[in-house]
């Protein structure tokens, strides 16, 4: 029993969400787009199913400006879609089970549906928020017949497991610990078993006590309590320094894990990775340790406090995790070991909080490829990002990115990040940011390429203005550096026998152009690396109108100022 898609309204910052899933699901967006809040309703909706008491509190609606308020704000609602899959259909069982809460909805198709609804309110005539279970049909109308032993139906066919990215060792590794008290239950002793360990626990306690002399100079003390007030035996005074009974040993027992010299050190001293690590191995044991039924795995920044190595290591147990699954993540490295169909990309658009995905019909298997090799694999960073600024090749990032120094725009707080075209492909990057809602806007040359590229990028432009998405502002960078101001530099690497070859005089206006032609391919890095330190020394004074003018438009695009 999968979730196929939840909708959201008026649930803290969301104001309106549509969010499909997968039986993987990796959200990822900058903070404050609604991660944690897509777990959390989920986890209010699914844990508390049908419970009487209090769900939400005044925090949990959305608040449009400073002067709303709770009582005034509009209902919360969530919706869950239930249903089954070609490869994984629903047991009979199940099926004749929701049939007969009058709940199960079959679609043209054959499958097999149950949508439930969860909204709250404030009630003028009580002064409470009041929320209430309802099941929807294919038009999403409240099926009147239902019967109440629906919820019942779901919450013995459903578990929703949530970790958050908090992960406290000492609280998790806690006797009350909700994933760590199942495991010091011992229901399963036999009484014979019991009453073995017991006697040999009294063993040891007797031995401990009667080879510690001082302990019965205590004891005789404490006797004296009978002189003075009632107790309960005539031996009344005895010393523990071993739990007698099974129980109170077993809520005693706690982690150990060897440090490198070898000693065995209890979990919560070591360091904040090591406790993250182990408290996901925890829940995981847990999970496994669960039977019947259906699991929800919903996990928060698995990432918290890992190496990167540890981070692959551990996407392996979710890997093997048969059910479904819903994380977040602001890792890379995670995102390097997704399949993209999975992720899920939310972001502040002018009307609210946005899903976006690739559609997996979207690139064609070698497009996947090249994607999977130039982006997800190796700069995986690059999915998190508000603009992509997209140019041609290694000498436009070295320029770029010093150019923005220089004038002293800071890339990565606006969210810009220069991506490279040339090998993977103008097609993917455009197809693969406007899946995503990710702005771009690309700087090409105005040459032979331009023929190439500009057709694509007409294609790619989704509604937007061909001014807010690309531009040629010049024959290329080499050129457009030579004519201002750069030409020392790029002498630098020029052979004399090279510079002997130009025919064109100086105030020829194609002089550049039959420069940049007789001027070494493997010095053109060296020469664009040269200047990116010479405008890192110094300041803006060299950075042309047209460089400028890039990083200004690639800013504004990443503030969402020409996004509708």
């Amino acid at each position: 029993m999968n979730i196929v898609s939840v909708r959201i309204q008026n649930f803290r910052g969301i104001k309106r969400l549509d969010l499909k899933l997968g039986r993987v699901t990796i959200l990822i967006g900058e903070n404050n787009t609604g991660k944690t809040s897509v777990l959390d309703a989920l986890r209010l909706a699914l844990y508390h199913l049908g419970s009487r008491r209090a769900i939400f509190n005044e925090m949990d609606f959305h608040l449009p400006d400073e002067n709303a308020t709770p009582s005034s704000a509009k209902p919360i609602s969530i919706e869950i879609l239930f249903s089954d899959q070609y490869d994984e259909p629903w047991d009979k069982e199940l099926q004749i089970s929701l049939n007969r809460a009058k709940i199960l909805q079959i679609d043209d198709v054959g499958t097999n549906r149950v949508h439930l609804r969860l909204t709250c309110e404030y009630d003028q005539a009580t002064r409470e928020f009041a929320h209430q279970w309802s099941f929807l049909d294919q038009g999403k109308i409240e099926l009147s017949k239902a019967r109440n032993d629906g919820i019942q139906i779901l919450r013995e066919e459903l578990q929703y497991y949530y970790l958050s990215a908090l992960r406290d060792a000492s609280r998790h590794f806690d006797a009350k610990g909700p994933f760590w008290r199942p495991f010091l239950k011992d229901s399963q002793l036999s009484q014979d078993k019991k009453s073995e360990i017991e006697e040999r626990l009294k063993e040891v306690n007797n031995l401990i006590v009667s080879s510690h002399a001082s302990f019965n100079q205590v004891k005789d003390q404490l006797h004296q309590l009978q002189s003075l007030i009632p107790l309960g035996s005539e031996d009344p005074v005895s010393i523990e320094a071993v739990p007698s009974r099974t129980f109170e040993i077993l809520s005693k027992a706690e982690i150990q894990i060897g440090a490198i010299t070898g000693a065995k050190i209890p979990l919560a001293l070591h360091g904040e990775g090591t406790q993250s690590l182990a408290v996901l191995m925890l829940f995981f044991a847990f999970l496994e340790s669960r039977e019947g039924g259906t699991s929800i795995l919903a996990l928060e920044e698995p990432e918290a406090h890992l190496h990167p190595s540890a981070i692959r290591m551990f996407w392996k147990l979710v890997q093997n995790f048969a059910n479904q699954r819903l994380i977040s993540t602001h890792s890379g490295e995670l995102i390097a070991e997704t399949n993209v169909g999975d992720i899920r990309r939310l972001a502040r658009t002018s009307d609210g909080i946005k899903a976006f995905h690739i559609r997996n019909d979207l690139l064609s298997p070698e497009e996947t490829n090249k994607f999977n090799y130039h982006i997800r694999r190796t700069r995986g960073e690059l999915l998190f990002a508000r603009c992509w600024l997209l140019v041609e090749g290694q000498t436009e990032i070295w320029v770029y990115e010093a150019a923005a120094r220089a004038c002293g725009l800071d890339l990565h707080k606006e969210g810009v990040r220069l991506v490279e075209f040339q090998h993977s492909g103008i097609n993917i990057m455009v197809k693969t940011a406007n899946s995503l809602g990710i702005a771009w806007y690309c700087v090409g040359d105005s040459d032979k390429q331009r023929e190439k590229v500009e057709p694509t990028l007409r294609r790619g432009l989704d509604g937007a203005k061909e001014e807010d998405r690309y531009t040629f502002p010049y024959p290329n960078i080499e050129i457009h550096l030579l004519k201002n101001g750069f030409e020392d530099v790029y002498s630098r690497y020029m052979p004399k026998q090279n510079l002997e070859k130009i025919t064109k005089n100086r105030d020829d206006p194609e002089y550049w152009g039959e420069y940049y032609e007789h001027y070494p391919n493997r010095s053109k890095t060296k020469a664009a690396a040269d200047i990116a330190l010479e405008w890192t020394r110094s300041n803006a004074r060299k950075v042309t109108p047209e460089i400028r003018s890039v990083l200004d438009k690639a800013i504004s695009l990443a503030r969402g100022d020409q996004i509708d």
